[in-house]
């Protein structure tokens, strides 16, 4: 590939490292598109997913998506899972944009964006379900990185350790996000150089330990957010004159349609290729939350039976189901 080049990437599962070797240019990056719906490849569609796992059991390899010193670069509609290191690792690159990317289980970090040159990340759209000892997104160097103009919008942060993490890299923006149950820190600033700072606003925050937290005073400036339930809401941090600490509220449908037998993917349905489907158990219940009888040779573990033929959209015909994000405002 070479600056200005678009890559469409068909649906399947790709067992392999992502390795940049090429950047882009201002104006013209380079840009990886899974291609979700198919019509730029397979004409069919479905989940394009890269996977540090060789057997969907363990994890093999370090990352799913890596480069150092690559600039310019884009990548859209992946999903990424099981590594060992950073999920997408850019070591001093600068000018990427991560978007619409399902950021599955990683037992180090999903998004590591790290170096002393690293400038200008735009994360957004993104989602993050991480494990319990577990960093989503991390910022950071061995020393002072200053106005890197990061970007983090429109992501969910739904478990993990810490949702974002500022080590030493300051000028960055977090807003209009969902920071929900991490078991440590919501959005964490350590070790910024003097004056430096992270902005955060427009965003949800809670079920914490802590929900912004500020190794040193003035490392966050936060407003217009609202900080409920949490451990600790803010440590070091100004409270932002127009937050609040309201109850998000959450739109509770997907639950009830699955109980009362609704046919609507929920986001805690097994993958297809999850090495849970019809692994043997013992003493079963017979149905699932759903109701659903078993399909297949054994009821799966976990709350909800695996059925290839829930719907994922509206528009189905037939009294199809429509797909409502549990972390979405209720009405």
């Amino acid at each position: 590939v070479q600056a200005g080049d678009t890559v469409m990437v068909g649906p399947g599962t790709y067992r392999e490292t992502l390795t940049c070797d090429v950047s882009g240019n201002s104006g013209s990056p380079i840009t990886y598109i899974g291609d979700y719906s198919g019509a730029n490849t397979d004409g069919v569609g479905g989940v394009v997913r890269i996977t540090g796992s060789d057997n969907d059991q363990a994890a093999a390899r370090a990352n799913g998506i890596t480069a150092s010193a690559k600039h310019y670069r884009t990548f859209r509609g992946f999903a990424l899972d099981t590594t060992t290191g950073a999920t997408l690792n850019g070591t001093n690159s600068t000018d990427w944009i991560v978007d619409q990317i399902y950021f599955g289980t990683a037992q180090g970090v999903s998004v590591d964006c790290n170096g002393a040159s690293q400038a200008r990340w735009t994360v957004r759209n993104c989602y993050f379900p991480c494990t319990r000892l577990a960093t989503s997104l991390y910022f950071n160097h061995s020393s002072g990185v200053n106005d890197t103009g990061h970007v983090v919008e429109n992501c969910l942060f739904p478990s993990g350790y810490i949702a974002v993490y500022f080590l030493r890299v300051g000028g960055g923006v977090v807003r209009n996000s969902l920071v929900y149950a991490q078991g440590q820190y919501g959005i964490l600033t350590n070790a910024l150089t003097a004056g430096q700072f992270i902005t955060v606003n427009n965003c949800v925050i809670t079920g914490c330990g802590s929900g912004l937290y500020a190794v040193s005073a003035g490392e966050i400036i936060e407003d217009y957010n609202t900080l409920y339930a949490n451990e600790t809401a803010r440590t070091n941090v100004s409270i932002g004159v127009n937050s609040v600490a309201y109850p998000p509220l959450f739109d509770t449908r997907w639950f009830f349609e699955a109980v009362n037998g609704g046919s609507m993917v929920t986001p805690f349905d097994l993958a297809s290729y999850s090495q849970l489907v019809n692994v043997a158990g013992t003493s079963p219940t017979t149905t699932d939350l759903r109701g659903t009888s078993v399909i297949g040779a054994q009821r799966e573990w976990g709350a909800l039976e695996y059925d290839p033929a829930l719907l994922i959209e509206a528009g189905s015909g037939g009294g199809g189901a429509v797909s409502i994000s549990p972390f979405r405002g209720n009405f």
